[in-house]
């Protein structure tokens, strides 16, 4: 049958590889098919380009599946791929073929417009050029059969309006994204300008041609919408972004979606399932191990007075793990004083607020004989001068201190944390002191778990840093599956002040479709592998150091290397002390 003019004046063709995408393409309202050799082999796992190889006769392979799978179960026309370069090119011939079969005319494809331009020249002298495709679909079209031509430059696009054929089509290139896309070589403006220009030259040629697109930077209904607005085409014809793109994406996410219900039902036991719900009322995101295990045994700090030290790395949120510990305070209604000596212009002058002062004024305590207070924090500990740092090591130690000035001596009455990314026991000359308040803290220490520790936790904090940061922040389902693999693939060396970097980035876009893998890849910072590496052992060093109150061999046992092996780290990182 001929292929009728649709009522909305804009024609969608679906250019397939086999029966099942074509009744979807026909229940979402094709009005044409284009059964073609790139369809069958994208169905075969193959890219694209593959059509213009010679690993299979096209000619058969399109008759094939177009007369076995198509046409019995299609009510849509189905355009046949035709080629010139068979044993026999005869137009008649060909075209006395098309109609026998039952198809409702032809498509020059594969085609010579995917060459370059000197083969093309060569298959034009041999008589198998583009000339010779216009003139078998001129063929096709003379026995009442409905045709489209291919074209990728104004030259043959002319070709194609001189000899009065149905229907042009510009080809933009094999179409971008995806497993197997290329690289975007144009803009959408840069196609529009161009189809405007060869749309109004054919137009002028035949007035009656219908001009329509296909490929390139055209991906999604957006790009074509921008196209529309600015160029006066008559439709577009999609291949791969009607039957490769939309396959992989929905494929891979239902599977994913299958995996997801299935860990749902992996129920925590009832302990777990405890610490989880205890652990969201403090801030706390997810239900990994290692979150879990963290959990655990900050339920247990939390509610004892020894002083602690936590460790988090480089923008980690501890806010959740401070709010555990203030709750314990809170039931007594004690304050909360949180110190950071990164902020305070003279550190040394944190002393007089913590150890207190006898003056002719009177007599200050300081925060560490204050009733009041239920909780100290103390960030960036290794900002201290040395002497503050020894004073406070026997503080702590005794649970008692003199005030400075007199012979007063107060004891320790709230809780000392500590909170630090890295005690760099190579800073200034004050390793003794450091090492003398690690001792004190041995075995009270806290490691918050990086964000790679718990990437099963990463869609779940992803989604409540959108919901915090702005509503036009995308969430888990704005991410395509492979862009979710290449997230948790990633190290996330700044933790979650990297991925607020990456919503920042990503917010206020407009979502037509969900992010691909290739958005995100400029934007997720690159981390040396080598790097990463020394930061972490070096991290583990000096946790396990402070562990073992800078004991050497119980150090070197703990991390499973020799005390020799330790010393070497240790001079590698310089942590001296």
């Amino acid at each position: 049958m001929r292929l009728a003019k649709p009522e909305s004046d804009f024609l969608v063709g679906a250019a397939i590889g086999s029966g099942n995408a074509a009744l979807a393409a026909e229940r979402g309202g094709a009005d044409f098919l284009l059964a073609i050799n790139a369809g069958r082999l994208r169905n075969m796992g193959a890219p694209s380009i593959a059509c213009m190889l010679p690993i299979l006769d096209a000619g058969s392979l399109t008759q094939s599946f177009a007369v076995s799978e198509l046409l019995p179960q299609c009510k849509a026309p189905v355009l046949l791929g035709v080629n010139a370069w068979g044993e026999s090119c005869d137009p008649a011939e060909i075209a006395e073929r098309v109609l026998s079969s039952g198809f409702a005319g032809a498509v020059n494809f594969p085609s010579g417009m995917h060459y370059t331009h000197a083969m093309q020249q060569l298959l034009s002298r041999a008589g198998r050029g583009i000339e010779k495709e216009v003139e078998i679909l001129r063929a096709v079209q003379d026995v009442g059969l409905t045709t489209m031509f291919y074209c990728a430059t104004r030259t043959q696009a002319r070709l194609g309006a001189d000899a009065g054929l149905d229907m042009v089509c510009l080809n933009l290139g094999w179409n971008a994204g995806g497993a197997f896309g290329h690289r975007m070589r144009a803009s959408i403006e840069e196609t529009a300008s161009v189809a405007r220009e060869i749309g109004r030259l054919i137009k002028r040629i035949h007035p009656g041609v219908a001009f329509l697109l296909e490929g390139g930077p055209i991906v999604t209904a957006e790009d074509l919408g921008r196209v529309t607005a600015r160029a006066p085409i008559d439709g577009y014809v999609g291949g791969s972004t009607i039957e490769r793109l939309p396959f992989e994406a929905s494929v891979a996410d239902q599977i994913d979606a299958y995996r997801r219900a299935s860990n749902r039902r992996v129920a925590l036991d009832t302990e777990s399932a405890k610490l989880v719900t205890w652990g969201q009322r403090c801030g706390f995101v997810g239900r990994s191990s290692a979150l879990v295990a963290f959990l655990r045994r900050l339920r247990v700090l939390a509610g004892v007075q020894t002083p602690l030290m936590i460790f988090a790395e480089p923008g980690l949120d501890v806010r959740p793990t401070l709010r555990a510990l203030e709750n314990q305070s809170a039931r007594g209604k004690k304050r909360v004083l949180e110190i950071d000596l990164l902020s305070e212009d003279f550190p040394s002058g944190v002393g007089r607020r913590l150890f207190g002062s006898a003056d002719p004024a009177g007599m200050n305590l300081g925060a560490l004989a204050d009733e009041s207070l239920g909780l100290i924090v103390i960030r960036a500990p290794s900002a201290l001068p040395s002497t503050l740092k020894r004073r406070l090591a026997r503080a702590l130690s005794d649970g008692s201190f003199l005030i400075p000035g007199s012979r007063r001596r107060v004891s320790v009455l709230p809780r000392v944390v500590l909170v630090s990314d890295d005690w760099d026991q190579g800073r200034g000359q004050d390793h003794e002191a450091g090492a003398e308040l690690a001792r004190v803290l041995s075995g009270w220490t806290l490691r918050v778990p990086p964000l790679r520790d718990r990437i099963e936790d990463l869609m779940a904090v992803l989604d409540k840093l959108s919901e915090e940061l702005t509503p036009a922040a995308p969430g888990r389902s704005d991410f395509s599956t492979a862009a979710r693999k290449l997230l948790t693939a990633h190290s996330w060396s700044e933790n979650e002040a990297e991925l607020k970097r990456l919503l920042g980035a990503l917010a206020g876009r407009k979502l037509t479709h969900q992010i691909q893998p290739e958005e995100l890849t400029d934007l997720l910072e690159s981390d040396d592998g080598d790097e990463a590496d020394a930061r972490t052992e070096k991290r583990r060093v000096v946790d396990a150091l402070w562990r073992n109150g800078f004991h050497r061999t119980r150090t070197a046992e703990a991390l499973g290397i020799s005390r020799k092996t330790l010393y070497n780290k240790m001079a590698k990182y310089g942590l001296k002390g």
